[in-house]
């Protein structure tokens, strides 16, 4: 734990498939298993982290029409085959534990299909409902992990709301940082109409997890998004973590629970490390 308590996390980037999903799983286990409480929020209505977590237990999770965080924005469950009336919820009616790939230090706050409908139906809905419950059971953590959807919107704000830091994967490819200035305008403009919040990047990390390189040199397009990644950094004065995340096919067997081969993902921990200690965090 930091020496200033629990500390809330958004893994976010306005460009989809830079692999946020995963660089927010991993970093999850990893905490979990160096004996740290982690809480991961899935605050993307594709679900993805979700499912990563979960695996088959999310089929059966949505056939059993249990609660997720739609229930947890509206404030009560709607009624069921064994209710008859609304009931109220708490934050611990809707985490999971038990992960296939989190261990038992790890909960999670499940999404669902329907939650960016749920949001459009809502006449208003409430940005700070996630910090609000995250300062109500703050002491049940060493670190809060959010995976943010790819785009701009009140889940945005949600996760500004509940975060300290924001962890921004980029993969080096074409049109890399097209993302960026839409984050910086993002963050800018919350910080403007929230002053009394303190958020800020904790820094870039470059993901290599992608089938278009033949191994973690890659080829001249990398190396000129690379370039390009590192100089937009810097322009905006965010930090870049040295170590970056390694190309690995046995990444997606870790995200399926398959441990058996997993390539050079098992470098990951070097990213997970200097990561926490830059944000004072022990694992």
């Amino acid at each position: 734990m930091t020496s200033d308590g629990p500390v809330c996390i958004s893994v976010i980037n306005m460009k989809g498939g830079v692999g946020k999903t995963t660089v927010a799983a991993l970093l999850g286990r990893h905490a979990s298993l160096a004996g740290l409480k982690v809480l991961a929020i899935d605050l993307d209505p594709q679900a993805n982290l979700s499912q990563a977590f979960m695996g088959d237990q999310y089929k059966q999770f949505l056939a059993d029409k249990k609660p997720s965080i739609v229930e947890l924005f509206n404030g009560f469950r709607p009624p069921t085959p064994t209710t008859r009336l609304p009931t109220s919820i708490d934050v611990e009616d809707v985490m999971v534990s038990n992960t296939s790939l989190g261990g038992r230090n790890l909960k999670l706050i499940p999404s669902r299909f329907d939650f960016s409908d749920q949001l459009i139906d809502a006449v208003r809905p409430d940005q700070r409902v996630l910090a609000n419950v995250i300062a109500d059971s703050s002491e049940d953590w060493d670190i809060v992990l959010i995976d943010c959807a790819p785009t701009e919107s009140i889940l945005t704000r949600v996760a500004y709301q509940a975060s300290r830091y924001v962890l921004v994967p980029v993969r080096p490819e074409y049109f890399a940082t097209i993302g960026f200035p839409l984050l910086k305008d993002s963050l800018d403009d919350f910080k403007g109409r929230n002053r009394g919040h303190t958020i800020e990047v904790a820094g870039i990390v470059i993901n290599n997890s992608s089938y278009h390189y033949s191994g973690n040199r890659g080829g001249p397009e990398r190396r000129r998004s690379t370039i390009e990644i590192k100089r937009e950094g810097q322009k905006n004065e965010w930090h870049i973590f040295e170590q970056e995340i390694p190309f690995s096919r046995g990444f997606p067997k870790i995200m399926r629970g398959d441990f058996s081969h997993p390539g050079d993902a098992v470098f990951f921990p070097d990213f997970a490390r200097e990561f926490f200690e830059h944000i004072g965090l022990d694992s």
